[in-house]
């Protein structure tokens, strides 16, 4: 690895890292010891592993990957029934600093931003919680058309458009604001889910890598087992490949589903679009009707008083 390179930030190095983790808290799971020994044991993998996101010493990541690699040793024996590197290990665990064997604290979510206000009246700061992309479509919207005396004006025929494959219906100009943020919540959404399926498509190679890897070992220590009792258990969990599949099979069908509400939802909101112009039509034929029907009668009435002012 050249010197200038971050080693967390090349994908090797990381890669390394998240399945000699991984590993190690598997084999913490598996190993024949009490339950309070287990969760302090996988209590201490969390902490030295937290403790070492940071290194840049490449000497000191040797040692840290040595020490992780032996630790792994002991416990596929431990597994495998040595009752040395069991006890081995229950010793290690009763020596470990009890801040080690603590549970690691919670990651603390970052604060919302929000926007600050000045309260004219008594001078004080309020704090305003930000427009957040609230809009969906709601029943009200999908149950139009509304009775002419309910609204405010004239009628509007509404508008379907697509926003990037996103069904909109917008009532009239200029549109809403946190319709606009909706939108572009939606998405982003959607191109992260893209972004992770592409993400999960490279990483397959090397998740076969590691089952590849696995294999051997469980091979070796087949081989190294003197009788059938000492023999190591196939993994009842799935593998490195196969959890990769099951993840990208569910944002695959999330992004179907997707498609098929966008479609669900566009047809509804074609049929509010048909019926609005029903009823504008026949609105529209109303009031025709309606001028009509008082030109007939302001000429009926103007007739009438030619014949009153000339019989006069």
């Amino acid at each position: 690895m050249p010197p200038f390179l971050v080693p967390r930030h090349v994908s090797a190095h990381r890669i390394s890292a998240i399945a000699l983790y991984r590993t190690l808290l598997r084999q913490s799971r598996a190993a024949p010891l009490p339950v309070e020994s287990k969760t302090q044991l996988q209590n201490v993998v969390r902490n030295r592993c937290k403790q070492t996101i940071h290194l840049h010493s490449y000497q000191r990541l040797r040692l840290a990957f040595q020490a992780g690699y032996e630790a792994i040793e002991h416990l596929d024996a431990s597994v495998a029934g040595d009752e040395k590197s069991t006890s081995y290990i229950a010793e290690l665990i009763s020596k470990a600093p009890d801040k080690v064997k603590a549970a690691p604290p919670k990651p603390t979510l970052p604060k919302s931003r929000k926007k600050k206000t000045l309260n004219e009246s008594n001078g004080e700061e309020n704090f305003a919680a930000p427009s957040a992309p609230a809009f969906k479509p709601t029943r009200e919207l999908l149950s139009r058309p509304h009775p002419l005396k309910e609204l405010s004006g004239k009628r509007h025929i509404p508008v379907l458009f697509s926003a990037n494959k996103i069904p909109v219906l917008r009532i009239k100009k200029p549109q809403p604001p946190n319709l606009s943020g909706f939108i572009n919540h939606r998405i982003k959404q959607r191109q992260r889910r893209h972004d992770r399926r592409h993400w999960l498509e490279e990483q397959f190679e090397f998740a076969q890598y590691e089952d590849l890897w696995d294999e051997i070992l469980e091979k070796q220590i087949d081989a190294d087992a003197k009788d059938d009792a000492r023999r190591v258990r196939r993994r009842s969990e799935p593998t490195w490949a196969e959890e990769l599949q099951i993840a990208k099979d569910e944002v695959e069908y999330k992004i179907r589903e997707e498609g098929r509400k966008n479609a669900a939802m566009a047809v509804r909101m074609q049929e509010v679009v048909d019926r609005e112009r029903g009823a504008f039509e026949k609105e529209r034929a109303a009031r025709k009707e309606a001028k009509k029907l008082a030109r007939a009668e302001n000429r009926h009435a103007g007739n009438y008083a030619t014949k009153d002012k000339t019989t006069g």
